[in-house]
């Protein structure tokens, strides 16, 4: 456990160091700050006024993915070069050639980006969370399960990304993961809502309905873990039969993501 906690103490300590954590977290300050300008207590939707509860939860929704956003755009710069960076400097055979097993080694540079992005959206989500308390009065502490549960995604993209960057270039590994999040997203619009997936099934042809449901249950379910994390703060994401389930299928591809790169980097060499 110390070797983890030391490894990842020194993840933490070079994320920390590098600056897109500071550019990213001022960019997502200052979009932010235009969410809060939209949280007016005058706002209204064809000719009725919004409450200061409708106001906030509109308000909370846009803040949740300006933050996961950032989060994401974090998670993908500093994992893509967590382990090559150290590969190409040969810094890894320090750590192997202690009594630090492989696993040890991937677990604790795993910690320390993570916890790197999760302060990044700690920061951003204690900021707006009282931006948006001095703006509407509403205490909205919902705000900070959706965030909480949203860590799965951040989680799932780490891996994935470290998996993937010891196969290939980093900057590939990065792009993959965006495009399969992008992919995911599209994906799981059509089957997470039950009113959409209900038209679809309805209106497009069986074999493609039937292939599309396929890529829904096989593929990573990064954008229906992303809707049931806003279900906290909005009702409009709320209104599926099948909500919890992408929680269990992100934590089920977590853990194989890890199986296929322990096994993989126990084979490398270096």
């Amino acid at each position: 456990m110390k070797q983890i906690l030391a490894i990842s103490g020194n993840t933490i300590k070079e994320g920390l160091r590098n600056k897109l954590f500071y550019i990213l977290l001022g960019v997502a300050v200052l979009f932010l700050l235009l969410v809060r300008g939209c949280m007016s207590g005058s706002m209204a939707i064809n000719s009725e006024q919004l409450g200061p509860k409708q106001v906030a939860d509109f308000g909370f929704i846009l803040g949740f993915h300006v933050i996961i956003f950032w989060g994401l755009a974090l998670a993908g710069l500093l994992s893509m070069g967590a382990l090559p960076g150290d590969i190409e400097s040969g810094i890894i055979t320090v750590f192997i050639s202690k009594p630090i097993s492989r696993f040890q080694y991937l677990m604790g540079k795993f910690i320390g980006v993570s916890a790197v992005v999760l302060l990044n959206v700690a920061i951003l989500g204690i900021g707006f969370f009282f931006l948006a308390f001095l703006r509407t009065g509403v205490w909205e502490f919902k705000f900070f399960i959706s965030l909480g549960v949203f860590a799965l995604n951040i989680f799932m993209l780490i891996s994935f990304v470290f998996l993937v960057s010891l196969a290939t270039a980093r900057i590939i590994a990065m792009v993959l993961g965006i495009v399969a999040y992008i992919f995911s997203v599209g994906i799981d619009f059509v089957f997470y809502f039950d009113n959409i997936r209900m038209v679809f099934e309805n209106s497009s042809s069986k074999v493609l309905f039937v292939i599309l449901k396929v890529f829904y249950f096989v593929f990573p379910q990064w954008g229906s873990t992303q809707f049931y994390a806003a279900s906290f703060v909005s009702e409009i994401f709320g209104n599926s039969v099948m909500s919890f389930w992408p929680v269990i299928h992100t934590l089920v591809y977590i853990m194989l993501f890890w199986l296929i790169m322990v096994l993989f980097f126990r084979r490398k060499e270096f």
